[in-house]
C-alpha cells in the first residue's frame, strides 16, 4: 500500500516536472499557484470579518467602570421603556431640577404629562389633572438610587463593542433590592433580578435596563414580568422647563 501510494506521488512530481519544461506548462502552474494563493486571502479576509464585533472578558479579571453624574444631576432628556406583563407604555421627554415634561403613549394613544415635587399631572383634555404615580417600579430607577443599587448588585459579565460602548451586566436578589427600597430584611429564596448598564465611549451611563420580574413577583404575590428600560441623552442641554397651569 505504502509503495502504490509513493508510485502515485513520483508520478505528480514528475507530471509537475514535464509541466514546468513548456511555456504553456509554466504559465497554468502560476495560474493555479495564485489562484489557491488568493482564494486562501480571500478565505481569511471573510473569516476575519464574519467574527462577532464584540469581545467577551472574564469578569474576575475586570472592573466596572462608568460615570452616573450626568444622570444623577438629573438634566437630560430620556425615553423610557415600561413593558408589564406584555403591556408597552413609552415616555419620551425631558427633565430639569426634578422637572419633568414629556409625552406617554398608551395603547396608541398620546398623552402630555408632568411630574414635579412627586405630583403628576397628565393632560387628558384641555388642562392637566393630578393623576397616580406614571412611572412603574419609580423608587428603583430613580436617579438618586441607581449608585446604591449598583454597589449592592452583582457584576456577572462585561461586552466590549468596537464602537467603543460597553454592556455591564448585574444582578440583584430580592431580598437585597427591596432592603434598599423599603430598609427590610427579608429572607427568600429568589431568581436574581437583573440590571444592564450601557456606556459610551467617555464612559458615561447612557441606558440602563432593568428586568424587575422577580422583585415585582414578590411584591404583587403573584407571577409578575417587568421589564425597564431607559435611554439618557443631551446632557446638561435641558432649560427652562416650567410647571403648567391647572
Amino acid at each position: 500500500m505504502k509503495e502504490k501510494k509513493k508510485k502515485q506521488q513520483n508520478q505528480y512530481i514528475e507530471f509537475i516536472k514535464k509541466m514546468f519544461k513548456s511555456k504553456r506548462g509554466r504559465a497554468l502552474l502560476f495560474f493555479i499557484f495564485y489562484f489557491i494563493f488568493f482564494f486562501v486571502i480571500i478565505s481569511l479576509i471573510r473569516s476575519a470579518y464574519s467574527q462577532p464585533n464584540t469581545i467577551k472578558k472574564d469578569t474576575n479579571n475586570i472592573n466596572a467602570k462608568y460615570k452616573l453624574e450626568s444622570i444623577e444631576k438629573g438634566n437630560y432628556h430620556f425615553i423610557r421603556e415600561e413593558i408589564i406583563n406584555g403591556v408597552i407604555t413609552n415616555f419620551t421627554g425631558d427633565k430639569e431640577n426634578n422637572k419633568i415634561k414629556g409625552i406617554m403613549t398608551s395603547n396608541n394613544i398620546f398623552y402630555n404629562y408632568f411630574i414635579y415635587d412627586n405630583i403628576n399631572l397628565i393632560k387628558t383634555t384641555d388642562k392637566y389633572e393630578v393623576t397616580s404615580d406614571l412611572y412603574q417600579f419609580n423608587n428603583i430607577t430613580d436617579d438618586k438610587n441607581i449608585r446604591t443599587i449598583l454597589n449592592k448588585s452583582t457584576l456577572i459579565s462585561k461586552t466590549e463593542y468596537e464602537t467603543g460602548n460597553i454592556l455591564y451586566n448585574y444582578q440583584i436578589t430580592t431580598n437585597t433590592l427591596d432592603g434598599i427600597i423599603n430598609n427590610t430584611n427579608i429572607d427568600i429564596a429568589d431568581i436574581p433580578n437583573t440590571i444592564t448598564i450601557e456606556t459610551n465611549e467617555e464612559d458615561e451611563v447612557i441606558k440602563i435596563t432593568y428586568d424587575l420580574t422577580s422583585y415585582a413577583t414578590y411584591i404583587n404575590q403573584n407571577d409578575t414580568s417587568v421589564k425597564i428600560s431607559i435611554d439618557y441623552s443631551n446632557f446638561g442641554n435641558i432649560q427652562n422647563i416650567t410647571i403648567p397651569e391647572r
